[in-house]
């Protein structure tokens, strides 16, 4: 399959419409026909023949087409909007599915500009290109094959000596077309390229006005402007170039009438009202062949559109779930955790994130994960909700493969709380509830209230129902935690996974979070990380990972006795805090 014919899928169902917008549009340049039939008859019956008696019909003709052409006009241009609306909607119906089904890391490598330039402008000139060929495209065709008709049946060596002129607009289009392509290919990568920077200069403008860089990001952007700049001259100039090649084609196809034509009404051959019938129809030969470029123009963006769509949807998961017969959904989850020789590299890297981990958490205990940045905590509480496949060995929970569970179902059992929590620009209220699709407001209250975020949140303007800015802009760090702690009490899953929830608070709201925790950690299997001792102490098990192995293993007294790495990072926290209080008690 291929970029055209994935989008002719998303036509199909609108296939009646396309159907009958054409026969609108070739009704629709039929009737262009009349108007010089008219004037043909005025001609020569009443002007030259003084047939006076045909004045009045001929001017009822010319109100009925008027009237006839407007109808046809509405309906192709509604049918065929109507067919680019339903097109527009399927692809990015089917764009957002297929992004929301690819795996971490996809999302690891891609920009976000890339993907938000491909679902906003591409998926626009796609519905462009279905709105509009049946408007400009059909029409042209149309109208060109109806005039030259025309002309033929009043003088058919005149309209042979005009079909002798198509082969070379039929090498003119096909050398335009392979030219103009490719270059509106790059400009809409070049598109994608100034949204990515865009987007990431808005979303870092604090880091940027931080570090007072903003002559240097608008710098950056001002050449991605340029390169942008330069590629849309490129595809001007092929236009530019091309566009007057078309109407100088349509202009000899008016000298040659009028040349040919005129002899032949000199020696009588046609006669005069046939000759002013002809001059018309060439007359309206200029416009389609004008028309040819812009048809081709919408072509070559639509095409290199809808390339670049059906390269997205081309990625393939690297996480599939299996048959839908064959997933995992039992009917409780007890939340067992099992590594079996883990070893795990991440999609593209060379160099193992995780080299043969062990594990096993039984139901309701707690591990807590500490190590050095890099040391691989993250990616092995990742593997827990498969969020990435295993390199090697086995992730289970209750003595199941992860991989032969319903990801969603296992997702929905397994609670994360992340280091930055991200919050939707929406209520309080929707954030808390996200995880579940129906939850009365009492379950959000007293799941907010567990989470120590109650208090604030009635301070709100509008308490539950206050919206939050994007990422949770307007909360504190420890707000968003809590809230992302309250957001994760909702599901009530088995299991929960806290990733370094407390690293970027002080340790007054360390202290609430914690006691919170306490609340979301109560009666379900947990795994911690954490780089503050006093977040792990109460934990069932401590493992230490270094370059992804675990160096030492135990319960936090079991680890205070050993000389290792664990009582190394005991130290540096806490050796000097009571040399420090012990020095404020003698002062």
């Amino acid at each position: 399959m291929n970029a055209r014919q994935w989008l002719s899928g998303f036509a199909r169902p609108y296939r009646k419409d396309g159907i009958a917008a054409t026969l609108a549009s070739m009704l629709f340049a039929g009737l262009i026909l009349i108007p010089p039939a008219l004037t043909r008859i005025l001609v020569n019956r009443v002007l030259i023949g003084r047939q006076v008696q045909w004045l009045w019909p001929l001017i009822f003709a010319a109100v009925g087409f008027s009237i006839l052409r407007g109808i046809f006009m509405y309906a192709r241009a509604y049918l065929s909007e109507r067919m680019g609306q339903g097109v527009l909607q399927q692809v990015r119906e089917t764009l957002y599915r297929h992004l929301t089904r690819l795996s971490f890391s996809y999302y690891d490598q891609v920009q976000t500009g890339q993907l938000i330039s491909r679902l906003t402008s591409d998926v626009e000139w796609v519905r462009m290109y279905y709105s509009n060929f049946y408007t400009d495209g059909a029409n042209v065709l149309f109208q060109l094959v109806f005039v030259i008709g025309a002309i033929v049946i009043l003088d058919w060596q005149l309209g042979l000596v005009l079909l002798i002129l198509m082969p070379p607009l039929a090498w003119l289009i096909r050398q335009f077309d392979a030219r103009v392509r490719p270059a509106f290919r790059a400009i809409r990568s070049q598109f994608a390229v100034m949204t990515t920077r865009l987007n990431e200069s808005v979303s870092g403008v604090r880091v940027v006005k931080a570090f007072a860089q903003e002559d240097r990001e608008g710098q950056a952007f001002d050449k991605t402007l340029d390169d942008l700049f330069d590629q849309n001259l490129t595809a001007t100039r092929l236009w530019a170039t091309y566009f007057p090649l078309f109407d100088l084609i349509g202009g000899v196809y008016g000298v040659i009438v009028f040349l040919f034509g005129g002899w032949q009404a000199i020696h009588g051959i046609i006669s005069v009202g046939s000759l002013v019938a002809i001059a018309a129809y060439a007359l309206m030969l200029v416009g389609p062949l004008r028309q040819i470029g812009q048809v081709l123009n919408l072509y070559a963006q639509s095409t290199a559109a809808g390339q670049r769509l059906f390269e997205l949807v081309e990625v393939v998961p690297d996480i599939e779930p299996p048959e839908s017969r064959d997933r995992y959904q039992p009917g409780a989850v007890q939340g067992r955790i099992r590594f079996t020789d883990v070893s795990f590299a991440y999609p593209g890297s060379d160099n193992p994130s995780l080299h043969h981990i062990n594990l096993d958490v039984a139901p309701g205990h707690s591990l807590a994960i500490l190590g050095a940045t890099g040391s691989g905590k993250t990616s092995l509480c990742a593997l827990i909700p498969r969020l990435y496949d295993v390199t090697h060995g086995e992730v289970s929970i209750d003595n199941h493969d992860v991989r032969e569970w319903d990801p969603v179902f296992l997702r929905r059992h397994v609670g994360l709380v992340l280091q930055e929590s991200f919050l939707f620009s929406a209520t309080v209220f929707d954030n808390i509830a996200f995880g579940r699709s129906e939850v009365s407001r009492d379950e959000v209250l007293r799941a907010a209230r567990a989470a120590h975020a109650d208090e604030f949140i009635q301070a709100l303007p509008y308490g539950y129902d206050t919206v939050i800015g994007e990422r949770g802009i307007g909360l504190s760090g420890g707000q968003r935690q809590r809230i992302a702690i309250a957001r994760a009490l909702v599901i009530d899953p088995p299991i929960i996974i806290m990733d370094d929830a407390t690293a970027s608070v002080d340790q007054e709201t360390e202290a609430i979070i914690q006691s919170a925790m306490a609340h979301l950690l109560q009666g379900r299997t947990a795994v911690v990380i954490a780089h503050r001792l006093s977040s792990l102490k109460a934990a069932d098990e401590i493992i230490v990972l270094d370059h992804g192995r675990i160096v030492e293993r135990g319960p936090h007294q079991e680890l205070l006795s050993r000389n290792g790495t664990y009582r190394s990072i005991y130290n540096v926290q806490y050796r000097d805090q009571e040399v420090m209080s012990q020095k404020g008690e003698l002062a």
